[in-house]
């Protein structure tokens, strides 16, 4: 019986070295939860308000500082577009307005006073402003012997097939070099 007991003995001091490890490892748990707590506020969980005295902030950190809100909010109002700003420092305009927001800024809504009205466009030649987007596909001329054609009897859809142009086509062409149309029934009735 001398080697139980000796192995007894043995697992008896192991237990108690384990107990003396485990009430040694609880302590220290206990005072990093009091120090955590008390550089925390003193409670456990969310703390209840940030330093400005708001709520704290949820979802993704802010890219910008304060700081460099307000920079860039001097920049925008002394005449910068908050997309060149926005540009140059490589992110999204959403991004940027949301920065320039939280310092204060407010958009501007509509042309301000001061800037001077955008300049004419350069009329075309029949006196009107000149056409953007894309070009027409007939020339004036072409336009002018269409009219005559159909003025002289000739169907709009005949000339259109002949063409090849869809029919609202044909009529945008005709109405262009000024032709009002065949008269409708109301007109014939009359």
């Amino acid at each position: 019986m001398t080697a139980i007991s000796a192995a007894l003995a043995d697992l008896r001091n192991a237990m108690q070295g384990l107990v003396a490890e485990h009430s040694t490892m609880r302590q220290q748990l206990h005072s990093l939860l009091r120090n955590d707590s008390s550089v925390a506020g003193g409670s456990r969980g969310r703390p209840a308000s940030r330093a400005s005295g708001g709520p704290k902030k949820r979802g993704r950190a802010f890219k910008f500082n304060d700081a460099q809100g307000a920079e860039f909010r001097k920049q925008v109002e002394g005449g910068k577009s908050a997309m060149a700003l926005a540009k140059e420092l490589k992110i999204s305009l959403p991004t940027m307005y949301s920065t320039l927001k939280r310092t204060g800024w407010k958009p501007r809504r509509g042309r301000p006073a001061t800037r001077p009205a955008r300049a004419a466009r350069t009329t075309g030649s029949s006196g009107g402003p000149k056409k953007r987007g894309r070009p027409f596909k007939f020339s004036g001329e072409q336009i002018a012997e269409f009219r005559k054609q159909v003025e002289g009897g000739k169907s709009t859809r005949a000339l259109a097939k002949e063409l090849k142009v869809s029919l609202p086509t044909m009529y945008n062409t005709l109405r262009r070099a000024g032709w009002k149309g065949r008269p409708g029934r109301k007109a014939r009735a009359a």
